[in-house]
């Protein structure tokens, strides 16, 4: 949005505010340590304190939320694929392991495939469009 300002326009630039962690987690070999940002209190919990039922139980639960944590946000062949290559990752003792992003959409990738639209009406009302979206000029 532009203002005047003594003659000449300037530009605003929104400011983002980044929203403050209410938990930090760190882990150290088996234990967790999660410091809260309101009171500052710092807790650590040493995995192996845990009874053998308890850690047992832990190593399905942590697989379905690594597992289903790479499918956030997609559907279908996108959300199996991501699965997949997450488990692959795994098997092959990669925590890392990251599904690649979903596909980026870009002004310049629209505008290329308008500009491969053939002429006629429905090109007409795709240029109102992108116009009105402030994609074309």
């Amino acid at each position: 949005m532009a203002k005047k300002d003594e003659g000449q326009a300037v530009e605003e630039t929104p400011v983002k505010k980044t929203r403050k962690r209410k938990l930090t987690k760190t882990i150290d070999g088996n234990v967790l340590t999660i410091a809260e940002a309101t009171t500052g209190t710092e807790m650590k919990f040493d995995f192996s304190d845990l009874p053998d039922e308890i850690q047992a139980l832990f190593g399905p639960f942590g697989m379905s939320q690594k597992l289903g944590d790479s499918a956030a946000g997609k559907t279908g062949e996108e959300a199996i694929a991501s699965i997949q290559k997450v488990w692959e990752g795994l098997m092959a003792g990669n925590w890392t392991v990251r599904a690649p992003a979903a596909e980026k959409i870009t002004k310049k990738s629209v505008l290329s495939k308008f500009d491969e639209m053939p002429e006629g009406e429905e090109k007409e009302i795709t240029a109102k469009l992108l116009k009105n979206l402030g994609i074309l000029a």
